[in-house]
């Protein structure tokens, strides 16, 4: 950033991502979700400041700014690799959109608040169809995130796995599914004239059509978090839970 403003130049987002050898995020949790998918395209880690409420991907609040910098000039960090999911939106055998997740990628209601029908395939087979306000499929780092508020389980970062979480289902036995790496989920629609969406991130949202469905795996593509403060993730996760501002 110095050398840019040096310059006295804008430059573009992929430069700044070409010349960068991190990237500092000021912001929170949904800023640093929204930077990690362009910075594991280029394979920069990034470093969370939190300005926002939770902060659990951020590694630091902005009053500990001025420790971060030296740590980082002197290179006294470890890096945190986290598993990503790609999603696809699939149209007449076409593929719509295509999108990187480092949390979940949610195939939900939409603003008609009609209950929807979801069938679940998984490497192909399929396991059931749910009646529910949506289903979460979520990378071990998300199932701290929506995933958790619907009941699904905790997992430990450092695993790779997927995690598929249904959303309010309208029946007493649908529970979360935990599922290897290596798959590939599939979700689709079977009502008519109803509003489904996806959502990435809880960012990108993508309104579906009859017929359209989603295809879910693991991402070739990792996100670098910077870890300087050497906390686990479970004080971290009972820290940022027990304490958290509303």
């Amino acid at each position: 950033v110095y050398q840019i403003c040096q310059l006295g130049t804008l430059s573009s987002e992929n430069e700044i991502f070409n010349k960068s050898d991190l990237i500092l995020v000021l912001g929170g949790d949904g800023t640093i979700l929204h930077t990690s998918r362009k910075a594991a395209e280029y394979q920069k880690p990034l470093l969370g400041i939190n300005l926002g409420h939770l902060g659990f991907l951020a590694e630091a609040e902005m009053a500990n700014l001025p420790s971060i910098l030296d740590s980082l000039s002197c290179k006294s960090y470890k890096i945190d690799r986290r598993m990503m999911l790609e999603a696809k939106v699939i149209r007449n055998q076409q593929i719509l959109k295509q999108e990187l997740a480092l949390n979940d990628v949610i195939v939900s209601k939409g603003v008609n608040g009609r209950i929807i029908h979801l069938n679940l395939k998984i490497n192909g087979e399929f396991v059931s169809c749910y009646a529910a306000d949506g289903l979460l499929v979520s990378t071990p780092t998300g199932s701290t995130a929506y995933s958790l508020s619907a009941g699904g389980p905790v997992i430990d970062p450092g695993m790779e796995c997927l995690l598929v979480t249904p959303v309010c289902p309208h029946t007493l036995t649908s529970r979360p599914i935990v599922t290897h790496a290596s798959s590939l989920i599939e979700i689709e629609g079977t009502d008519k004239n109803r509003d489904i969406q996806i959502s990435i991130d809880g960012q990108q949202i993508v309104n579906l059509a009859e017929g359209d469905h989603i295809s879910i795996e693991k991402s070739a593509l990792k996100t670098h978090l910077i870890r300087i403060s050497g906390c686990s993730f479970y004080n971290i996760l009972r820290y940022k839970f027990s304490t958290r501002k509303e």
